[in-house]
């Protein structure tokens, strides 16, 4: 059987459908999910505008601030939930975003619900896609101190000893011993057995921010929500946050899947913490006797569960023979990788992070290849696991930061200048209590100064001890070093933790970097990202740029460095040498290269087709020029129109005098009429109402006919607005035609796997 991988939805679906999941499903939603936990936490307003400045999105932080709930933002637009003294500044940013011109942050007095001022800083990032206008991200923050700290709470528990019988004593589900036995039993003929091993994911976070007590009482409630699902088969307590499902059927995959679908929806409500509702999720590993033969269905459960874990989380995985083979092949790996640590199979290439401010080179990061003889160079992707799992990642590690000084010791001694050199610290080697230490001696053997080396460390790392990492991390600080938080927004920690641990910078994933300016998503996480890294004082490392517009989106939101194939692929420390003596810190100089840069050279054909699109780029130039000659004789239709309705407006307004006085005369030829009947008043008032009434009647019309002009002023704008923004987009496909012409439009190189 194939193995699958689908999110636990809590719905029954098809057999193919269950044997198949779709990974671009899993991973839209990992992003969404992703998304919505930066929304919920992120200390900043963050507002998702669509292509019509209509709301999509609007997070708690925007709630307080703005003083109007979620449920009555999204859909409203946006000006209209502005007060009206910010109406001309939105329609200026507006009109920027729209026209593709660059919007600059800039800072605002807001009154909020209490009455108080406030000053806020605006970031407006737009979303692009097909070079027209498909959104933006509008991030909020208040330039005021605020203390986002959690706040433990919970109530006590009673809780397990140290062993567990027949009985699971926290949960009262069937414990440990219970599940052995039963997975011992045999098989019923005709009938096939199943098992599903279910981990909640990053409980450890629960443990560490409200208490043991507090979890254990989530792990009961969790456990009371499973013994009352409705399903076959039994679910029992393994071990800490891990539940197995054991079933025997005729069809053991439909049985698991209804047990997938009870975990679903155990988990669909929150859970009650004090003032608080946790959300959980849990990663899945499901295995039949079919796939996996014999006593090893637990532990082919098992294979899948790490699978699922390592794959993203918040997942079920199928067993597949592969599964176990690749531990097999694990250990010929791990072999062959203490041969080649220990006999100088490894190498370094460095990859330059440049600043945004300056477009100076400011550092680079030290990535580890291994040259395994009869393969040739592995990424770390290929080893890594393997040396995390063997621990021969801290072998690993002592060589990555000995040469790593070395190498920045060489840089600074020629004539490439002092540059910063960045190594990465894996989970293992953070609990090593050799580190430090180690670090130390790599410092002072090299001669390099500690303040040109830095510690990046994954958010996830930071999880497993909390307090001892921070321990371990204040005492790297202490010895010069900088601190790196790495794959920032790829894990759970970073945004209820970032501020307790003294790191310099986070590096925001290039996962989404890459979605700069075409996902609404990865574009919001980012400038969330960074405007959450510098409300703490953190600077902010954009990884994976690879283009010219992800690069001005980063300067836009305040981003500080950046790294990617844009500037340069990783290089050996000779030609990173040559690179840096020839780089050049201009925008010009933002292009893929390892060697120095000079202006290309193309053939005769290359030439006529650089002409050619010259030409188109002039055209362009023409079209848009043209255009915004529409807009400004629209804008002055536009002008006309108004002037038309105002004069209508005081013609209605003269002939409601007009009406006004004639019924003063209706009213007195009805005072005249009480009397005897005279000449005066023969005529009687009804002719003089009826005259005012048709002078209403016709100013009424006026208005009419006025705000008809004022409707299609505004609709002479639009099309104004829509004129110049056609304009503006020509303008920037000119520009790259020529851009392209002068490069002969070179296509970009292969990417290349990086450290994890």
């Amino acid at each position: 059987m194939t193995p699958h991988e689908t999110r636990l939805t809590g719905g029954r679906t098809d057999a193919a459908a269950r044997a198949f999941g779709s990974a671009a499903t899993l991973a839209r939603e990992a992003r969404r999910q992703q998304f919505a936990t930066l929304l919920e936490h992120s200390p900043d307003a963050t507002i998702v505008l669509g292509a019509d400045a209509v709301v999509r999105e609007w997070n708690p932080a925007a709630e307080l601030l703005l003083g109007r709930p979620r449920s009555t933002a999204v859909g409203a637009y946006a000006r209209d939930l502005l007060p009206p003294q910010q109406h001309a500044r939105f329609d200026s940013v507006w009109l920027q975003l729209a026209g593709a011109q660059a919007t600059p942050p800039f800072e605002i007095r807001w009154q909020q619900p209490d009455d108080g001022w406030t000053t806020v800083a605006v970031t407006v990032a737009p979303i692009r896609a097909a070079d027209s206008l498909a959104g933006a991200v509008v991030i909020a923050h208040t330039l005021s101190t605020r203390d986002a700290t959690p706040r433990p709470t919970g109530t006590a528990t009673g809780r397990p000893g140290p062993g567990a019988l027949d009985r699971d004593e926290l949960t009262a589900l069937p414990g440990r011993r219970w599940l052995q036995r039963r997975l011992r039993e045999p098989i019923g003929e005709g009938l096939a057995r199943g098992v599903a091993v279910f981990d909640v994911d990053a409980f450890a976070m629960v443990n560490e921010t409200y208490g043991p007590d507090a979890a254990d009482e989530i792990l009961a409630e969790l456990a009371r929500r499973l013994a009352s699902a409705a399903g076959p088969g039994t679910v029992g307590r393994w071990q800490a946050d891990a539940f197995v499902w054991v079933v025997d059927l005729e069809d053991p995959v439909a049985g698991l899947e209804v047990s997938r679908a009870a975990v679903a929806a155990a988990l669909d409500a929150p859970f009650r913490v004090g003032s608080d509702a946790v959300r959980l999720t849990v990663s899945s590993g499901l295995v039949t006797d079919t796939l996996a033969a014999g006593n090893g269905l637990l532990g082919a459960a098992m294979d899948a569960l790490r699978t699922a874990k390592d794959t993203g989380r918040d997942r079920a995985v199928w067993y597949t023979p592969s599964m176990h083979s690749g531990a097999a092949s694990g250990f010929r790996l791990a072999n062959d990788l203490q041969h080649g640590i220990t006999h100088d199979e490894l190498r370094l290439r460095f990859q330059p992070i440049v600043s945004l401010a300056t477009d100076e080179v400011s550092g680079v990061e030290a990535l580890v290849r291994w040259d395994r003889p009869g393969v040739g160079l592995l990424s770390p992707v290929s080893f890594i696991d393997v040396a995390e799992r063997t621990g021969q990642i801290v072998l690993l590690g002592r060589w990555v930061a000995q040469n790593a000084c070395r190498a920045a010791a060489q840089l600074a001694a020629t004539a490439c200048g002092t540059h910063v050199v960045s190594v990465n610290v894996s989970a293992r080697q953070l609990s090593d209590p050799d580190l430090v230490p180690m670090l130390q001696r790599a410092v002072q053997d090299s001669g390099c100064a500690p303040s040109t080396i830095i510690v990046e460390v994954t958010e996830t790392v930071l999880m497993h001890d909390l307090d001892a990492a921070s321990a371990t991390l204040d005492e790297i600080k202490a010895l010069g070093i900088g601190l790196d938080l790495d794959d920032f927004g790829t894990g759970y920690s970073s945004l209820l933790y970032l501020k307790h641990f003294p790191v310099d910078r986070i590096k925001i994933d290039r996962s989404f970097v890459a979605g700069l300016g075409t996902s609404i998503g990865d574009t919001a996480i980012v400038a969330s990202t960074i405007a959450l890294a510098h409300s703490l004082g953190v600077q902010a490392v954009a990884e994976g740029v690879e283009t010219i517009e992800q690069l001005e989106l980063l300067r836009g939101m305040g981003c500080d460095f950046a790294q990617g194939y844009l500037f340069s692929r990783p290089l050996d420390l000779d030609a990173l040498c040559s690179w840096l003596q020839a780089y050049v810190p201009t925008a010009a100089s933002h292009r893929t290269a390892e060697v120095p840069l000079v202006e290309p050279v193309l053939s005769p054909s290359r030439h006529a087709a650089a002409d050619r699109r010259d030409v188109r780029a002039d055209d362009r130039d023409e079209i848009a020029d043209l255009r915004d000659d529409a807009g400004d004789e629209r804008d002055d239709i536009a002008d006309l129109r108004d002037d038309a309705g105002d004069h209508r407006d005081k013609i209605a307004d003269l002939r409601d005098d007009v009406a006004a006085e004639r019924d003063q005369v209706a009213d007195d030829r009805e005072r005249a009429g009480s009397g005897p009947r005279s000449p005066a008043n023969a005529a009687g008032p009804t002719s003089a109402r009826r005259e005012a009434e048709d002078d209403r009647t016709r100013a009424t019309a006026d208005r009419v006919v006025g705000a008809s002009d004022r409707d299609q002023a505004e609709k002479d704008r639009d099309a104004a607005l829509a004129d110049r923004k056609t304009g503006a987009s020509d303008r920037i496909r000119a520009e790259k035609a020529r851009d392209d012409a002068m490069t002969g439009g070179d296509e970009p190189p292969d990417r290349e796997l990086t450290f994890p």
